[in-house]
């Protein structure tokens, strides 16, 4: 702070500062030239992408799907394929399917599904895992089996080659995209 007359003080001290100088501007590029009228213009990607992707479904109402609880009593390893597909799930999967009242699945998420004779390999292969959770302190589930009208969903499945190659029997995954026939 700087002092006035008689020993007083008074407000900030002056500071000098740099002289300013006008800021320099570059000149502005010219203009691009407009394309020629025959050129094409860039398509829009985003409105070619949209238009291109099919429509996919994501839930199916249960009541509509014919669903119904199989009991594994009733399965027999000579069973041929009906006009059903069948899915195996929890007993807690199948109360919150039931709670819910839709079958849900996407083509990230597809639904795994299977003819009659390949029911039984896929429990099997099921209990297997089961049994080794149960020995790692997991609670294990018991397994349900229900099916589903095959015409009804027909469209929106895709063939599963690596279950069909492992158990030798038609798998098939419940994506939502309809098939361009």
């Amino acid at each position: 702070m700087g002092q006035g007359r008689k020993g007083r003080m008074t407000g900030l001290p002056l500071i000098p500062t740099a002289p300013r100088h006008p800021r320099r501007r570059r000149p502005a590029a010219p203009p691009a030239p407009p394309p020629p009228p025959g050129a094409r213009a860039q398509p829009d990607l985003f409105a070619a992408a949209a238009a291109d992707r099919p429509h996919a479904l994501t839930y199916l109402d249960i009541a509509g799907l014919g669903l119904a609880v199989v009991p594994a009593r009733t399965l027999r390893p000579d069973d041929g394929p009906d006009g059903y597909l069948y899915h195996i799930t929890t007993t807690t999967g199948m109360d919150t399917l039931r709670a819910r009242g839709t079958l849900l699945f996407s083509p990230r998420a597809p639904l795994v599904l299977t003819e009659r004779p390949g029911i039984l390999p896929w429990l099997a292969n099921m209990m297997e895992v089961m049994e080794s959770d149960c020995e790692a302190g997991h609670r294990a589930d018991s397994p349900v089996v229900f099916r589903v009208k095959r015409f009804v969903i027909d469209r929106l499945l895709e063939h599963d080659p690596d279950r069909t190659r492992e158990y030798g029997v038609s798998f098939f995954l419940l994506t939502g995209l309809a098939r361009q026939e």
